[in-house]
């Protein structure tokens, strides 16, 4: 039995599959170097810890890209990119850090390629994922329960800045499906909403007026905020105007 080359493998490329920048709970997975100078019972004992992490990370069902079977497509079904980002996730009570991700709008879902084969894609479950990041994007999964009536459906939300107003985004894409020469062709389009707690209530922020009523405790700073930088909460540029106002909001001393 040829344990070193065993681990070696396993670890380092059949079994997580990221190279050694991949890390579990904030520890950085050994390289093979590492495994090859460990006692050989240090080593069987260091494979199993890595392993049994990493079976509590590819567990989930099988993503199946619904957006293959159609004949033409426009945009696609994920967060940014279709292609795989590096983030980390709070999974099972472990952290995960640089995993390749995939967020899935449309069906709320986070994805991962299984370690020993990419081209295997599996969803991550919703239960055990209380919160991912993909590049500097930060996402929590909160549930309708919890919201009270603001009308946020249970799922993820994109955190766009905290503090005393935390400003939350929920991405989601619809589907827009056409008869193109006796051929489908779908269009993937984005359908965002954005959505703020203040203490422990949540409000819908669907315009101007519901956001300004965020801030009206500070309402004489942020209003010579708005004025001294030109910052309208117009429709074109709404979530960037006001992920501007929440910042300068969220940083104001106490009174």
């Amino acid at each position: 039995m040829h344990t070193p080359s065993l681990l070696t493998a396993l670890s380092i490329g059949l079994l997580l599959g990221f190279g050694p920048g991949y890390s579990a709970q904030g520890q950085t997975q050994p390289d093979s170097t590492a495994f090859a100078a460990l006692p050989p019972l240090a080593a069987r004992q260091a494979y199993a810890e890595a392993a049994a992490l990493s079976t509590k990370l590819f567990n989930g069902p099988e993503y199946v890209n619904y957006a293959l079977q159609y004949a033409g497509r426009k945009g696609n079904q994920f967060f940014e990119s279709a292609d795989a980002r590096p983030g980390s996730v709070h999974y099972s009570e472990h952290l995960f850090e640089n995993v390749p991700l995939r967020y899935d709008l449309l069906l709320d879902q986070v994805v991962v390629s299984a370690p020993e084969n990419p081209l295997l894609l599996l969803r991550l479950v919703d239960e055990k994922l209380p919160q991912f990041t993909i590049g500097s994007h930060q996402f929590v999964r909160l549930l309708a329960d919890s919201t009270g009536g603001a009308g946020m459906a249970t799922g993820y939300y994109e955190v766009l800045s905290e503090g005393g107003v935390q400003l939350l985004a929920r991405r989601t894409k619809r589907e827009r499906k056409e008869l193109n020469d006796r051929s489908v062709v779908v269009e993937f389009l984005s359908a965002d909403r954005l959505f703020a707690r203040k203490g422990n209530t949540y409000y819908a922020l669907g315009s101007k007026s519901a956001a300004l009523r965020l801030f009206t405790d500070r309402a004489t700073e942020v209003q010579a905020y708005l004025r001294q930088n030109r910052i309208k909460l117009s429709k074109a540029n709404f979530e960037a105007s006001l992920i501007q106002v929440a910042n300068y909001y969220n940083q104001l001393p106490p009174r």
